[in-house]
């Protein structure tokens, strides 16, 4: 299995693990990869969205630089405010790990290691986090 397969197959079987078909969440999955040959960029996105509530959450793989981000995308008027997880749920008190800690700590199944460190996070302590009611500040 080729990256690009592992990144979205770790996030999707996952999501399903912790939350169930995504269909009866009402919520929405997307997993995206740049076209290198047009962007000359080299990342891998995979989305969950509330279309309801004008929220997602962003998982953000660049492999260029082999770095890795998560980030809640909140609708407000105008544009969008975008939440860096880590330090989110560090703030909040629900981890003191980030992405680059659990990346280290990995081994192989690294997307599955983070799609599973996020979920299990959210799924504990704000599994709400896509609900308008659910305060990031």
């Amino acid at each position: 299995m080729d990256i690009d397969q592992e990144f979205g197959e770790a996030f999707h079987s996952s999501f399903r693990e912790f939350f169930g078909n995504e269909k009866e969440s009402g919520w929405e999955l997307y997993n995206l990869i740049s076209n290198n040959e047009i962007t000359h960029q080299s990342w891998m996105t995979f989305t969950i969205r509330n279309p309801l509530a004008g929220r997602a959450i962003v998982f953000r793989y660049d492999r260029a630089e082999q770095k890795f981000y998560a980030m809640l995308k909140v609708q407000v008027i105008p544009g969008e405010e975008d939440w860096n997880l880590d330090l989110l749920f560090k703030k909040k008190g629900f981890t003191q790990l980030d992405s680059m800690e659990v990346i280290k700590d990995s081994g192989e199944w690294m997307f599955h290691s983070l799609a599973r460190h996020y979920f299990g996070i959210i799924l504990s302590f704000c599994p709400r986090i896509l609900e308008p009611d659910f305060l990031v500040e």
